[in-house]
């Protein structure tokens, strides 16, 4: 068995347990590192005045009811979690080098499984500065389609802004792509090449499975795959992507080879 199929386990489950671990207090502290320094909580009311489109949406938003408290006293509510405190940001009518923007670190004070997940071999480069959450989590936009993610647009969307060879319109589409890239990739990170949620052929075969797949013909939609198959062997050093080069939909081949 390969190390990086134990240790994907492992990561898991400490990035799991240091999350759930992490107390209010220790999440609090965290914020108020990355902070602009002597400014103080004005309340979500404040920011209404003049970012009262932003909040109405945002009140529709998961991160709405985020807050951070003081005793029995809620210091940092809804757009404060996030920003910071925003009294030098009032004061200085609106001056955006007064309040926390787009700071990596306080997604991070919430979400320590993502920090986790970015420490892994394959990953987006976050935490090296390349990008920022906000590259594809945006917070704050007006067009947002519904999705189950409900910090994202359109998953797809998103991950078609850089990776513009793969959102076609091919001749053939892979049903696949129409459920989004995160079926096959974590956008995270992950101990599979190419940020895959799992390894070589299993990933294809969560979704090619039949059967007679077992039996020593190994037949996949009626083509002998398996030991019997000839050309098509699937084997130690062969793997589905061998063959079928272009999964994500191709313009020549209905089998997506290339």
């Amino acid at each position: 068995m390969k190390l990086r199929y134990l240790l994907l386990p492992i990561f898991a489950l400490t990035a799991f347990y240091i999350s759930s671990c992490r107390d209010y207090e220790e999440i609090r502290n965290a914020l108020e590192q990355h902070t602009i320094p002597g400014a103080e909580y004005v309340g979500m009311e404040t920011c209404a005045a003049c970012h009262e489109d932003v909040v109405k949406r945002h009140r529709l938003e998961s991160h709405f009811g985020t807050s951070l408290e003081e005793g029995e006293k809620i210091t940092g509510e809804a757009c404060e979690s996030c920003h910071g405190p925003g009294s030098l940001h009032v004061d200085g009518s609106g001056d955006k080098t007064k309040i926390i923007r787009y700071d990596t670190e306080r997604c991070f004070a919430c979400h320590l499984d993502k920090k986790a997940q970015f420490q892994l071999q394959f990953h987006h480069p976050v935490t090296e500065g390349q990008m920022a959450c906000m590259d594809c989590h945006g917070m704050h936009n007006a067009d947002r389609a519904s999705h189950s993610v409900t910090d994202l647009e359109r998953s797809s969307e998103k991950c078609f802004k850089c990776h513009k060879e793969y959102k076609g319109p091919f001749v053939f589409e892979h049903d696949a792509m129409r459920d989004g890239c995160q079926v096959c990739h974590e956008p995270h990170g992950g101990v599979y090449a190419k940020l895959l949620v799992a390894d070589d052929n299993a990933l294809c075969l969560r979704c090619h499975w039949e059967p007679n797949t077992n039996n020593q013909a190994g037949n996949i939609g009626g083509v002998p795959h398996g030991a019997g198959g000839g050309n098509y062997f699937i084997g130690p050093g062969e793997n589905c992507v061998d063959h079928h080069r272009s999964p994500h939909g191709s313009n020549t081949w209905r089998t997506f080879n290339r």
